[in-house]
């Protein structure tokens, strides 16, 4: 029995499951993606809001008052007399105001908006893309338990092989029964660590389940991720590169729209009134009436509000280009550390293959001898414990380089 057998009946066990699924899975039934759609649906709300103060405004008014004095004629007319006033009067309007003109504010506003909607919608993207690392710490810690689990049931078969030969030899008396019984013991020892393993390995897979939201069966089996060469790699594909860019349009359209809120706004207006008195104070009685015409409003001053907002908002631009000037170094930084990190376990690869070359020869040997009675099953297991540490050094060095990959791509973006 060798290790690709042993991987290929732990295949056969349960399904298997890659990274790239698990970081689709994580991300769909992360909390915060749902943001992403009510972001959407709030610009939606507040547009249409924004749409409907081009049509007519609409409203209803009723007023009653009364006065001290009223307007008197002092004149006598022969054969005339002039009605006084009322001094309470009574009024029901009914208004209709039509926006006609308004400088693109309304058009303004909308912009921003969107552009709002957009960085909220980016700010919930970049928090996303911290899920991938959580990811990469369950899905790898399964995977390097489910490296150790498979390198102790090959160690577990060589033991178990060699047993039986032992045996043998102890049967036909060419060897002490104390090889045989140091070579149980050693089963016992594996069969323990096995159950270890096999317990952390179980945590760790409910670790992952909980980040995908998903299920998972302790027979299931996790892939080792394929990365391609990392050379042509590269680019501003962070999300927090976008969530800048959005950033900055979104002080730039608050900018534009300052500068456009106080500018003349025109619309048209109809008021119908149903009260006493009416346009005429000499009638008495309850008339009807209506006003029509076309008004304009220009807010001249407004003691420097918009002088002062502008500048905050170009204090806020500068604070953005100190966060992403920081952002930028820190990710040099992190860029820096994953490549160094690839190239000193391709170096730690390449030793392993050489040190498992050495042990296997060693190995061969002591097996040798202890079939002659020349060594021990002690130092038979010293040397072939030695082995299998190394080749599970050496794939856990893979593994630990895929990863090293992966979190390279992470960092960059891809």
């Amino acid at each position: 029995m060798n290790l690709v057998i042993v991987s290929w009946l732990l295949a056969l066990a349960g399904d298997s499951l890659d990274l790239k699924e698990c970081y689709d899975l994580a991300v769909q039934r992360y909390p915060l993606t749902r943001q992403i759609e009510t972001y959407g649906r709030i610009q939606g709300l507040k547009n249409r809001n924004l749409t409907v103060k081009y049509l007519p405004d609409l409203s209803v008014s009723a007023q009653t008052s009364y006065q001290s004095q009223v307007t008197e004629v002092p004149l006598a007319i022969p054969g005339q007399s002039i009605p006084t006033p009322h001094k309470d009067s009574y009024q029901l309007s009914l208004s209709v105001s039509q926006l006609v003109y308004d400088f693109g504010v309304i058009r303004k506003q909308k912009e921003v908006e969107s552009v709002q909607a957009a960085y909220d919608q980016q700010a919930v993207r970049v928090e996303l893309h911290k899920v991938r690392g959580q990811v990469d710490d369950a899905y790898f810690s399964v995977l390097l338990l489910q490296e150790k689990e498979r390198s102790l049931l090959l160690n577990e078969a060589d033991v178990r092989v060699k047993l039986e030969t032992v045996q043998a030899r102890v049967s036909s008396g060419s060897l002490l029964p104390s090889n045989a019984d140091v070579l149980g013991a050693e089963l016992l020892r594996i069969r323990q660590n096995l159950a270890e393993v096999r317990v952390s390995r179980q945590n760790a897979l409910a670790t992952l389940a909980l980040l995908i939201d998903r299920p998972l069966d302790t027979a299931v089996t996790v892939r080792l991720p394929a990365v391609d060469a990392l050379s042509g790699v590269g680019g501003k594909k962070r999300p927090e590169y976008l969530f800048f860019d959005l950033s900055r349009g979104r002080l730039q359209k608050s900018i534009d729209l300052i500068g456009r809120r106080n500018l003349p706004k025109i619309s048209g207006f109809v008021q119908l009134t149903y009260g006493r008195p009416g346009l005429n104070v000499f009638e008495t009685s309850f008339q009807g009436y209506y006003i029509a015409g076309v008004k304009a409003s220009w807010n001249l001053w407004n003691w420097q509000s918009d002088a002062r907002d502008r500048h905050v908002a170009r204090l806020q631009q500068e604070l953005l280009t100190a966060q992403e000037e920081a952002f930028e170094r820190n990710l040099s930084i992190a860029v820096e550390n994953a490549s160094s990190e690839i190239a000193k376990l391709e170096e730690l690869i390449r030793l392993d293959e050489e040190i498992i070359a050495l042990r296997s020869r060693i190995t061969r040997q002591f097996s040798s001898q202890l079939d002659n009675g020349v060594v021990t099953s002690s130092e038979y297991l010293a040397e072939l414990n030695a082995e299998h540490q190394a080749r599970l050094l050496m794939q856990s060095h893979r593994i630990q380089l895929q990863r090293a990959k992966i979190n390279y791509l992470t960092v960059i973006g891809e």
